[in-house]
């Protein structure tokens, strides 16, 4: 089965198959000794552990780099926004501010990476620490977080998730572990096509980039993942990848037309929506416009 741009069934089964082993060694590599730098300095008080398409094994070999989320466990930021504004008062009298400030947290984080690894090879960025790869290793973004928590009431609280200031003072928070066993059970449910699929997408954004015909900002690893989650499971129940790719691409296509549809997307963890509000960070033309060029890509008729 050959498409008029000469991609076929044998390509994006290459594709949708995971990194080689070689690269999943570069990135253990990475991963160990992290751990091992921030375990030694903050023992049981921070917790060390993967988020991203690595963890979700949704990683493609052009998106090989892993993500680490390092975990103050002591210390968290709460989200009370869904309170009533008496409960809102409730809680601020039984809860008192942290003395140990995220800033400092996030620099302690810095130094023990730096204690371990040559001068250069940490990097402080807005987001995280970058760790840069070398001949043995690929790169790492460490994310320092405190826990995110949501209450429901002043004193239940309903998810948890992590949450971490940038240094552009944004803050950002996120569901990693509800995310991974949503994708997980997705995998299941869909025979494997699920992962299979998000990771032929993400091939597909690497050579537009590549060619010029896109920029990083139309869509991220994390915005395909997204997407193709929200897609019905029988969408996936074909044969071949050739197939249950066009399906998920018209599915998506289709779903960015309407806010009825769209407005119903939510993140893997299913925590958050994919198009909040007022928010820009992500619109369903941008996603529309993605799957036209991924349909227009393979070929399709």
């Amino acid at each position: 089965m050959i498409t008029s741009t000469g991609i076929n069934e044998v390509q994006l089964s290459r594709w949708a198959t995971a990194p080689s082993e070689t690269e999943e060694t570069k990135c253990q590599n990475a991963v160990q000794r992290i751990k091992d730098a921030i375990e030694n300095r903050f023992n049981s008080q921070v917790s060390v552990f993967l988020q991203g398409s690595y963890k979700n094994r949704t990683n493609v070999r052009k998106d090989s780099d892993v993500d680490i989320v390092a975990r103050h466990n002591d210390i968290y930021f709460p989200d009370i926004t869904g309170l009533s504004e008496e409960d809102k008062i409730t809680y601020n009298k039984l809860h008192t501010d942290a003395i140990y400030t995220f800033s400092q947290f996030k620099t302690d984080v810095q130094s023990a990476l730096e204690s371990v690894f040559l001068a250069g090879e940490v990097e402080r960025k807005d987001k995280c620490l970058r760790v840069k790869e070398n001949s043995y290793r690929v790169n790492a973004d460490v994310v320092p977080c405190f826990t995110h928590k949501r209450f429901r009431t002043p004193y239940q609280v309903e998810a948890e998730g992590i949450e971490f200031l940038a240094d552009s003072y944004a803050r950002i928070h996120s569901f990693p572990e509800q995310h991974f066993e949503n994708g997980k059970n997705k995998n299941v449910q869909t025979k494997q096509m699920y992962k299979s699929i998000v990771r032929i997408f993400k091939s597909i954004r690497g050579e537009l980039i590549d060619r010029g015909e896109i920029t990083k900002d139309l869509t991220s690893s994390f915005f395909i993942e997204c997407l193709v989650w929200n897609v019905p499971d029988q969408g996936f129940n074909e044969s071949t990848f050739y197939q249950a790719t066009r399906n998920v691409i018209v599915q998506i296509y289709n779903d960015m037309k309407t806010e009825e549809k769209y407005s119903q997307y939510a993140e893997v963890s299913d925590l958050k929506w994919l198009f909040p509000k007022n928010s820009t960070k992500r619109t369903p033309q941008q996603a529309q416009q993605f799957m036209q060029l991924a349909y227009n890509f393979i070929g399709y008729k």
